[in-house]
């Protein structure tokens, strides 16, 4: 993988971990995350008349990209309501990258050589060091394990789905800004069936920080479609989930959460898994 596409990648690890963060510390995530969508919508409609169409053969990855986008939003919400920032980031971002490998092999027919399967091993070992302290452990944070390792199948499902369709798009900001806008519309309309009009309308009062977050993620996924237009679907994934080092970080540092010597080391099993991922 060349130098540049590997520098953007990270720079993309750095912008989600940043705004996952925000979500996280937010009182309600459901209405964080419809603000930042919201604020993505704006700033979408306003970008796409210069940004000119995309090909008729992504369409269909981009309607199942809203779809996937949609239940990853709701699984992420359910996986920070039960656990902490440190504990389910690491989860939800690390196991994404295992399926993304193991479906690349199964639907796309790529092959996999031992030093990729140790890879895996060792990101699937860290994942549930970091996820588990105990048995008993792992019964008391089952819903925020569970929402996490959900949460997981979704990002690998639409890594996958955006990775085809940028490819196919012809037009890469053109297919993430059109995905920004329709993805604002089924989080929104569920944002006003479980809230009210006047909480979703009550957002715009922290434009700062949805106007940010949007920034960031809208950055970061442009960041990451291009890299995975330029490169392996499955290799991008893996180096894109060394965000999860960057939230093990602000969940220590800036939301006061035990790290812990166990962390620290899943932390760095899960880092050495995804390098050795990205270096096969």
């Amino acid at each position: 993988m060349d130098a540049h596409i590997i520098f953007i990648t990270l720079t993309a690890a750095v912008c989600h971990a940043v705004w996952n963060a925000a979500v996280k510390v937010s009182d309600d995530k459901v209405l964080t995350l419809v603000g930042i969508q919201l604020a993505s919508f704006i700033i979408a409609a306003a970008a796409l008349p210069f940004l000119g169409v995309v090909n008729a053969e992504s369409l269909p990855y981009l309607a199942g990209s809203v779809i996937l986008h949609f239940g990853y939003y709701l699984s992420l919400t359910h996986a920070y309501r039960y656990g902490d920032f440190a504990q389910t980031y690491p989860v939800a971002r690390g196991g994404a990258p295992i399926l993304v490998t193991l479906w690349s092999v199964f639907i796309l027919h790529e092959h996999l050589r031992g030093i990729e399967w140790l890879a895996m091993i060792a990101v699937v070992g860290g994942i549930m060091i970091f996820a588990t302290h105990r048995i008993g452990a792992v019964l008391h944070h089952r819903k925020a394990v569970g929402g996490a390792l959900l949460t997981a199948v979704f990002i690998a499902a639409y890594t996958l789905v955006d990775g085809l369709g940028g490819r196919h798009s012809g037009n890469i900001a053109a297919y993430i800004m059109w995905m920004a806008l329709l993805d604002t519309f089924p989080l929104t309309l569920y944002a006003l069936r479980t809230r009210s009009l006047s909480a979703v309308v009550a957002t715009a009062k922290n434009w700062r920080v949805n106007f940010g977050g949007a920034v960031l993620a809208l950055g970061a996924y442009w960041m990451v479609i291009w890299a995975m237009s330029q490169a392996s679907i499955a290799l991008v994934s893996a180096l894109r989930e060394t965000s999860i080092i960057i939230a093990a970080l602000i969940g220590a540092y800036y939301f006061k959460e035990a790290a812990g010597g166990r962390r620290i080391a899943a932390s760095v099993v899960i880092f050495a898994g995804i390098v050795l991922l990205g270096l096969a």
